[in-house]
């Protein structure tokens, strides 16, 4: 079983309890052995044997009432030798017993401090701590109560103040970002829009002068001018549907089934005209996904390598899985894309060909996204370009 460490507060509360029980206790002992050594010191030196031989000594030599006061002198000075040594050894044995009192009073005394002024400095610490992970997670509302007792109240407010301006410029930074996107998608709705407008009005103004010069090829002018304004007016519906597809996708209705088999169907209105090389994985897990969302995915990309065909045209799908991914391959041998358009394609509004609306693989990339799943583009000049898909595997236990 592997030993865990306490932590760090409790390695700090054991370390100053170790360092003051040491330092009592070497206080206390160095008093005693220094009283002891002072009592030792003072019973070698008793008057005790050197008064029991001075009477022996002079005894002999004093008449019989000296010698009697002598004998009580003696006795008299032994007397109180001995009580000096009961009394010192009595207080010897108070001082242990008072150090003993000292020693637990002190020692609770200071860790009882100890603890309180650890609790006011931890405590704030503490909930710094949870307001900081708060913060991290994104709640920049997170505020601290302040407390003028507490050590650490200057940092409390600094770190209110900081999360109160944080939580102003995250305001300020969405609400700047909201009036950028506001500019871009007005600025593209009037180009948009103004595109398909302008040939509008030139072939109104052309139908009016000839109307009213009663030219003879009024009809003729008649059914180009008509003609343009029906194109025009697809272009713009076409744009509007595809922006509404983009700004709100419908919900997703997730379902297992079997992508190989609607590739398959896919594929097969366009195998009349084209050449599309299907190479699929025989034992390919079923996909879990919005089945109308993949087929606008699918049927988007294939369109789009239709759109960059040339001589010998091919279209080659690829499907294979791993334990966790289906990827999707769609590669064709077209014009291939710019080097510097690589990283432009999947944004709104980005495109290179006449009528198109920026918004197709905007469209698929969001799609793709929103089923957990990644796509990305390789391709070269004159070469073709390969769209790769990634959906996860969603086994049924697991929805």
């Amino acid at each position: 079983m592997r030993f865990r460490l306490p932590s760090f507060r409790t390695q700090i509360i054991l370390l100053v309890m170790l360092l003051i029980v040491t330092s009592v206790l070497f206080f206390r002992d160095f008093f005693i052995n220094s009283f002891q050594s002072f009592s030792e010191t003072s019973e070698t030196l008793s008057t005790n044997e050197k008064s029991r031989r001075l009477y022996l000594d002079y005894n002999f030599q004093l008449d019989e009432v000296n010698r009697e006061q002598f004998r009580k002198d003696i006795e008299e000075i032994m007397s109180t030798e001995n009580q000096k040594i009961i009394a010192r050894r009595v207080f010897i044995n108070e001082i242990e017993l008072y150090s003993k009192f000292i020693f637990f009073f002190l020692t609770v005394s200071v860790i009882i401090l100890f603890l309180i002024s650890f609790y006011f400095i931890t405590r704030p610490l503490k909930r710094l701590q949870d307001a900081t992970l708060q913060l991290a997670q994104g709640n920049l509302s997170v505020q601290i109560k302040e407390s003028k007792f507490s050590p650490l109240n200057d940092l409390i407010i600094s770190f209110n103040t900081m999360s109160q301006e944080l939580e102003s410029n995250k305001k300020k930074i969405i609400q700047a970002e909201k009036d950028a996107a506001w500019r871009d998608m007005a600025r593209i709705l009037a180009h948009e829009i103004k595109n398909p407008l302008t040939p509008i009005r030139l072939s109104l103004e052309r139908l009016e002068m000839k109307y009213a010069s009663k030219s003879k090829d009024l009809d003729k002018v008649f059914s180009n001018v008509t003609k343009v304004i029906h194109e025009e007016i697809n272009n713009l519906q076409t744009f509007a549907t595809e922006f509404s597809k983009f700004a709100k996708l419908p919900e997703a209705v997730m379902k297992h089934y079997n992508v190989n088999k609607q590739l398959a169907e896919i594929c097969t209105p366009y195998q009349t005209e084209l050449k599309i090389d299907l190479k699929l994985e025989e034992k390919l897990p079923l996909i879990f996904a919005d089945k109308i969302q993949v087929k606008q995915v699918l049927e988007n990309l294939i369109q789009n390598s239709i759109n960059a065909a040339k001589d010998n045209f091919i279209i080659t799908i690829n499907t294979n899985s791993t334990d966790s991914v289906i990827n999707i391959s769609i590669q064709d041998n077209g014009y291939g894309i710019n080097a510097e358009d690589i990283n432009e394609i999947f944004k709104p509004y980005f495109t290179k060909s006449r009528g198109g609306t920026g918004l197709g693989l905007a469209i698929v990339k969001r799609i793709i996204e929103s089923h957990g799943g990644s796509i990305n583009v390789e391709s070269q000049v004159d070469v073709g370009t390969t769209f790769n898909l990634s959906f996860p595997i969603v086994h049924k236990q697991e929805q």
